[in-house]
């Protein structure tokens, strides 16, 4: 009973924190626009149809189009509630992690253990950050670890249901982000090794659980297709993806490109290339990957996933009510899963040349209940060595907890927008838009932000061209940073608003109180042949 209170305890606190850092996020991430948009689309057009004409999972931008209304009943139908609805549903899917999260490291060691595991899900800071987000990586983690723990379930009853519920889940989950595929994979291959190191007749009795695993994943994936067309809907190079176009925009879509917008020497991509180092080969990918796994664990429970592996047998010792054949299985599962994890991971940076913090977060998480093993161990060392009595090494712990609650809160409570302060500049000139552009007059907006907020119809820089050649266009929002950047995009951009537009309003960034976003009043040239001049 005192351990249920006390996860409740995490799942109240974590539930606060995201509260609070919802409440301080005014605008949403940048990817999660474009969530938005599909989002919308499904109020719009028949779910059938949005899923075939969008490149995203659509899991995630689905569940915010069923919790809108509700949303949207309290806070108003504008772009709030669609920033507030897609907030919610990232917000529960992190705080639901903590159960398998719980469940699986309480079969790995002990209750005490699977409680820390279950509050470092709360406290790592980008995993905190992600369930506020308006991404769909808390929905994917949810579906991974949830698929894990129901086949690590499956494993140990055995039990065909509980392996059918795995395969659905997964294939749940690869509906909101595609590492949900590694999940089959993994806990297949760990039957594989079962079979080799262990009883035959325990890996025949397993093997109905595996097939369920595979044909429940199966079906949600043939299903899928059968829909989309294909199993992966991830685009080449995100062909025609979008970051706000709404389904209310007028599509104009153009068949030729004018005189003068088709010259080669014009750049409009729709992003500035990334100031990121670029990954150019395996080796560098697996020491960015590894050192994205390093300081998203803080360093220090990097170092403690590192202890409580390699202490891992004397620490089972230590947990008196621990099955050790189910806690060798469910880390075979895990470590089986990380491998795999990794190697995607490895390929996904090698061929597509980058890599975010986010993709780690699996790998973050599945090391969360080694890292909350090892700070058990290091801590019991320390009162041992110390010869604390038990009330005062109880009360060095409270204080322990506490400092690292704060220093959590304190990161998770800062709002996000504040490491790009250009974002309150956007808000301010998507109010500007909303009380000064006419219905009919349409924006283009090369970040998104703007648009989004004061609800206007437009365009993004994805589409650029068919932006300019539309009869509608007034306004053009741009982003500072981008005008000055050093580079061929910038100075196609340059080119186009000294010659087709002029500034009617600008808004401050607010360390430096120099103007960082700028909105043009868009006049239509005679000629495109202006931008050759």
């Amino acid at each position: 009973m005192a351990d249920r209170r006390w996860l409740i305890a995490v799942v109240l606190f974590a539930l606060a924190m995201h509260g609070l850092a919802i409440g301080r996020t005014v605008l949403p991430a940048q990817d999660g626009l474009k969530v938005i948009a599909v989002a919308r689309e499904f109020g719009h057009r028949p779910w059938e149809d949005v899923v075939r004409g969008t490149d995203l999972h659509p899991l995630y931008p689905a569940l915010i189009a069923a919790l809108h209304p509700f949303v949207a009943a309290a806070a108003g139908p504008g772009p709030t509630s669609w920033r507030l609805t897609a907030q919610l549903v990232s917000a529960l899917a992190s705080v639901l992690l903590i159960f398998p999260v719980h469940r699986i490291a309480r079969i790995l060691f002990d209750r005490r253990i699977a409680l820390l595991a279950a509050a470092l899900v709360v406290l790592y800071p980008h995993m905190a950050e992600l369930g506020h987000e308006t991404l769909a990586d808390s929905v994917g983690l949810l579906g991974i670890f949830s698929a894990l723990w129901f086949g690590i379930c499956a494993w140990l009853k055995p039990s065909t249901r509980l392996g059918a519920l795995s395969g659905v889940v997964a294939g749940l989950g690869y509906l909101a982000r595609p590492e949900a595929i590694l999940v089959p994979p993994a806990l297949a291959l760990a039957w594989l090794m079962g079979m080799l190191q262990g009883p035959r007749y325990l890996s025949r009795k397993r093997f109905p659980g595996l097939v369920a695993i595979a044909l429940a994943f199966g079906a949600v994936l043939c299903a899928y297709a059968a829909i989309k067309g294909e199993i992966s809907e991830k685009l080449a190079l995100r062909l025609g993806a979008s970051l706000g176009k709404s389904a209310a925009t007028p599509p104009h879509a153009i068949r030729s490109v004018p005189p003068g917008l088709d010259d080669p020497r014009l750049d409009f991509s729709p992003k500035e290339e990334s100031d990121t180092i670029r990954i150019t080969g395996a080796g560098q990918a697996a020491a960015m990957i590894l050192r994205e796994w390093w300081e998203e664990s803080c360093w220090f429970f990097a170092v403690m996933a590192g202890w409580g592996w390699a202490r891992r047998d004397f620490i089972r010792g230590l947990c008196p009510e621990l099955d050790p054949d189910a806690s060798r299985a469910t880390s075979r599962i895990l470590l089986v899963f990380s491998a795999i994890y990794f190697l995607a991971l490895l390929r996904h940076s090698t061929v597509l040349g980058y890599l975010s913090g986010r993709h780690t977060m699996a790998l973050l998480i599945a090391a969360a209940p080694w890292a909350a093993a090892g700070s058990f161990v290091c801590a019991r060392g320390v009162a041992v060595k110390c010869r604390l009595l038990p009330a005062r090494a109880l009360w060095l712990g409270v204080a322990a907890s506490a400092l690292l609650i704060m220093l959590s809160v304190i990161t998770q409570v800062r709002p996000k927008h504040r490491g790009h302060w250009s974002r309150e500049a956007h808000l301010e000139a998507g109010r500007w838009l909303a009380q000064h552009a006419a219905d009919q007059e349409l924006v283009l907006d090369t970040r998104g932000w703007a648009r989004f907020i004061s609800g206007k119809l437009g365009y993004d820089y994805w589409h650029v061209r068919q932006a300019l050649t539309d009869a509608h266009l007034r306004y053009i929002v741009v982003e500072r940073d981008e005008l000055e950047a050093p580079s061929p995009r910038a100075r196609t951009l340059r080119r186009l608003l000294d010659r087709t537009a002029r500034v009617i309003a600008e808004f401050p960034d607010q360390t430096r109180q120099t103007a960082a976003v700028r909105v043009y009043r868009f006049e239509r040239p005679g000629s495109w042949e202006v931008l050759r001049r």
